[in-house]
């Protein structure tokens, strides 16, 4: 075997050589032992199912983790990367996720890590924090633009977040593409960012390289990671299709399934730990409250979704949806819509809350803010509240999102009731009629509405035009029509899924001056990560909203013979869940419709200069 040596252009000294030698020494094996180069140099401990998912993915081209809510797929997709980043130079990383928040999510755990500021990881280094590329405007090597979060290293690795519109993102070249809450993206993402990965890694030209004489090259990667999702989504597809070839026996494929199972019962090298990263009692509390989205997130069971019935795909609500805070009050003179759904004895009583804005490129869009389930919890069954106190509740909640200093219900555009049998053979509309007085003795004005309720408006002088009462038999297919209008057209954006932290990582914007190597001054826009913690209301909001979505992608639309058409849950699902808060969004979607509809038909025409018009100046001619 001959032994080649580069000769150096300049001159090493001995010192400086041993210090080289040292060094790909320690990367090599680093290199053979990655599990064992993060825990000793970045002082990161793992769980055995962690560290066997790390190892078995560092040489594999195409990995999926698939992995119960909290077992820590960041926490371990980010040393994978700092690993990678580390170990091998020039290394590029793209971190993707359907939301651009939760890339940056994935982004700010590494810097975390490496400025050693998470409390569980108790033996952190700074060994990667000095690897970091630092200068004047960025002291610490992190840089939060709004378009892409980035870090460099001193062997020319880079890691990027990429936050911006899915078609932007082509023509990019990458050694990894680590792809967050994967089941929750639509294909357009995998479809722009999978090619950046094509190119050989072993491919050179140019120079007089000999390339028989260059080591081979690691392939390029891409890593999967979510939670389970439906089986009508690109994570099912790899993970049904890598599967296949890992039990073949193919190893540029592999899958880790990891259910909550392993994660409540954990073990580190090999004996058991005392303390699991998942709490049994958080895994009860969302069965009994979601059963099918709790199987789908703690124990990896694909939701059976899709075909051409479905009226609204997951991938859309995921595309609309952003991470904020719900809103309880109106503070700031916003409009609101409420839309709600009485029930009397078995069915859910719940009502959903919409924010009107308007949008100078696209006109009326909405917000959907918060769900409230009117739910009696002194009950055993957990049946609604009587209705009286369901009225009352509605009444505070005009009052709250009208909010203090306006007039009776200046800032609601409506209030939409189904008028259907849920207030037990009463019209629920009879009790918003009369004026009435709030916890405070303050008078309000009723509420009406004089086109369905047209033989009482004469007795109701004083009530307001606000209410919509929508009959399920009238109206059923026409506000499910506007809801898959209107998210067609995504004018309608829910909350992000909330992970039961207690807690939002919410993004800001801000301009940074600072002044560049030669004392020039320069302008730079960052993006600061701000912790905001969430009241136990706040709480309740997000996961009637997280109901709703979930009700909304099992509404199916059912065609006749003859030409009709119902919107409905499938048989299998008739009796496993409701239906009332998708119904409730359903109508805030109408509303919008009706508005957007209310704003083309009433506009005003623009003037017009007869003088400056073309057939106008002709026939004048003509004429003269």
């Amino acid at each position: 075997m001959n032994i080649i040596i580069k000769k150096s252009k300049k001159d090493i000294s001995q010192r400086k050589l041993e210090g080289y030698h040292k060094l790909a020494q320690i990367v090599r094996w680093g290199r053979r032992h990655p599990v064992n180069f993060v825990r000793r140099f970045y002082g990161i401990e793992f769980i055995d199912n962690q560290a066997y998912v790390f190892m078995k993915s560092w040489v594999t081209p195409f990995n999926v983790w698939c992995q119960s809510r909290g077992s820590g797929k960041t926490t371990l997709g980010a040393p994978f990367i700092m690993a990678k980043t580390n170990l091998f130079p020039n290394f590029q990383v793209y971190i993707l996720s359907g939301v651009g928040s939760q890339a940056q999510e994935t982004f700010m755990k590494i810097e975390k890590i490496a400025k050693r500021e998470i409390s569980s990881f108790t033996g952190l280094t700074d060994v990667f924090y000095n690897e970091t590329v630092k200068s004047v405007a960025n002291t610490d090597g992190f840089t939060h633009n709004p378009a892409s979060f980035q870090y460099k290293l001193y062997n020319g690795s880079v890691v990027n977040s990429l936050n911006g519109a899915f078609d932007n993102n082509r023509s990019k070249r990458s050694n990894l593409n680590f792809y967050d809450e994967a089941g929750f993206a639509p294909d357009e993402l995998f479809e722009t960012s999978m090619p950046f990965i094509t190119q050989d890694s072993n491919f050179k030209l140019g120079g007089d390289i000999d390339l028989d004489t260059l080591p081979k090259q690691i392939p390029n990667q891409a890593i999967f990671a979510s939670s389970a999702s439906s089986t009508d989504t690109y994570f099912y597809r790899v993970y049904k299709d890598y599967s296949k070839k890992m039990i073949i026996g193919d190893k540029r494929y592999f899958v880790a399934d990891i259910n909550a199972e392993i994660v409540l019962n954990p073990t580190v090298h090999g004996k058991p730990y005392s303390v699991p990263l998942l709490r049994k009692e958080v895994i009860d509390d969302a069965m009994k409250k979601n059963k099918e989205k709790a199987l789908r997130e703690y124990y990896n069971k694909f939701s059976t979704e899709g075909g051409d019935n479905q009226a609204i795909r997951r991938a859309m609500i995921v595309r609309n949806s952003e991470t904020r805070p719900p809103i309880l009050y109106n503070n700031y003179g916003g409009l609101f819509a409420i839309a709600y759904d009485p029930a009397r004895s078995y069915d859910n009583s719940v009502c959903m809350v919409g924010e009107i804005y308007y949008d100078e490129q696209v006109g009326y869009k909405m917000r959907i803010v918060n769900g409230v389930s009117f739910v009696d919890v002194a009950k055993k069954k957990k049946t609604p509240m009587r209705t009286p106190e369901q009225v009352a509740a509605i009444k505070q909640m005009l009052l709250d999102y009208n909010g203090l200093g306006f007039a009776d219900y200046e800032n609601i555009s409506a209030l939409l009731i189904d008028s259907g049998a849920g207030g037990a053979g009463v019209n629920i509309a009879d009790y918003f009629m009369d004026d009435w007085k709030d916890n405070k003795g303050q008078t309000h004005r009723g509420l009406i509405d004089r086109i369905e309720s047209a033989e009482d408006a004469k007795k109701f002088p004083n009530a307001v035009d606000k209410i919509k009462l929508l009959s399920p038999k009238k109206y059923r297919n026409q506000i499910f029509d506007a809801l898959v209008e209107m998210m067609n057209l995504d004018l309608i954006s829910f909350t992000a899924e909330y992970d039961m932290k207690g807690h939002l990582a919410l993004y800001e914007n801000r301009e940074v001056e600072y002044e560049d190597e030669k004392n020039n001054k320069k302008k730079d826009i960052q993006s600061e990560q701000k912790i905001y913690k969430l009241s136990f209301d706040e709480e309740l909001a997000l996961k009637n909203i997280d109901l709703a979505k979930e009700e909304i992608v099992n509404i199916y639309r059912f065609d006749s013979g003859n030409g009709n058409y119902r919107y409905a849950l499938p048989p299998d699902k008739e009796n496993k869940m409701n239906d009332d808060r998708a119904y409730c969004v359903a109508m805030l979607a109408w509303h919008l419709q009706q508005l957007r509809r209310n704003s083309i038909v009433n506009r005003e025409p623009e003037p017009v200069d007869l003088n400056s018009h073309p057939s106008f100046v002709t026939s004048l001619n003509i004429s003269l």
